[in-house]
């Protein structure tokens, strides 16, 4: 159970619902298309009608790989490339059927298949003066808690 919210890339991709995390998205209410991150108009029937929605926090490993070159700007982590460390990106599969692209909480493919159980967490993303920023991620469902 997380209490309090840390420092966030983005406060629009999850908050917390009696201290469970669930990632922010949209749905549109004339079509029911599903969205992340949150829209503000439909692409599917082009409605504006479209509200804010909880995404849930678990999910199905639907496809992955390893990030295994330092990221661009704005999505670097603030590394150089001698502390580059390759990481999981991987699609999950939502309970609406959206597919979230998102950080893995590992990249060791003997821990990773695709259909498996995977849950929302939050993983520091960099560091700046006022400390470590998260973002989210996804990682394998602890099944011996």
């Amino acid at each position: 159970m997380i209490t309090e919210l840390p420092t966030l890339v983005n406060d629009s991709l999850v908050r917390l619902i009696d201290g469970e995390l669930t990632l922010l998205g949209s749905r549109c209410e004339d079509c029911g298309e599903h969205y992340f991150p949150q829209r503000k108009s439909c692409t599917r029937c082009f409605g504006a009608h479209v509200k804010p929605c909880d995404l849930g926090s678990q999910g199905t490993l639907w496809s992955w790989t390893t990030q295994a070159f330092l990221p661009k700007t704005p999505y670097d982590g603030g590394e150089s490339p001698n502390d580059f460390k390759p990481f999981g990106v991987g699609y999950i599969e939502m309970a609406t059927g959206l597919k979230v692209e998102a950080r893995l909480t590992t990249a060791d493919p003997a821990q990773l298949r695709i259909g498996m159980a995977m849950e929302l967490t939050l993983d520091p993303y960099r560091t700046t003066e006022n400390g470590p920023v998260h973002t989210f991620a996804f990682g394998p469902v602890n099944r011996n808690e």
